[in-house]
């Protein structure tokens, strides 16, 4: 059986989305506790840091606060307008916490 392009892409944002959404399930986009770094992206899709104003646009329209490294994770997996790369690059870089708006995120994203 084969699957679309389509499909294929909907069944990932799926998986992704679960694993954001279920305590201790091993993925990229899970919570660490604050001695653990940070869970590295796989070999073959390397990290790329985001356009700053995409990424404050997003942050500020996209993420309600206060909100957990986890929800900030899953609204930036659930939207299209950033690659793979640049969710990967979210994932290795944002630490555990809380947030209490965008700017928190970003001064913890060091942007």
């Amino acid at each position: 059986m084969t699957i679309s392009p389509i499909r294929s892409w909907k069944l990932s944002s799926l998986l992704i989305s679960l694993a954001v959404a279920a305590p201790g399930v091993t993925a990229a986009c899970t919570s660490t506790s604050s001695t653990e770094a940070p869970p590295k992206a796989a070999a073959s899709a390397p990290d790329t840091q985001p356009d700053l104003d995409k990424t404050r646009s997003h942050l500020t329209e996209h993420v309600k606060y206060p909100a957990t490294r986890a929800e900030v994770l899953a609204a930036c997996a659930d939207t299209p307008e950033f690659t793979p790369a640049e969710k990967a690059w979210f994932s290795n870089h944002l630490p555990d916490g809380s947030y209490a708006s965008a700017g928190d995120v970003l001064r913890s994203l060091k942007l």
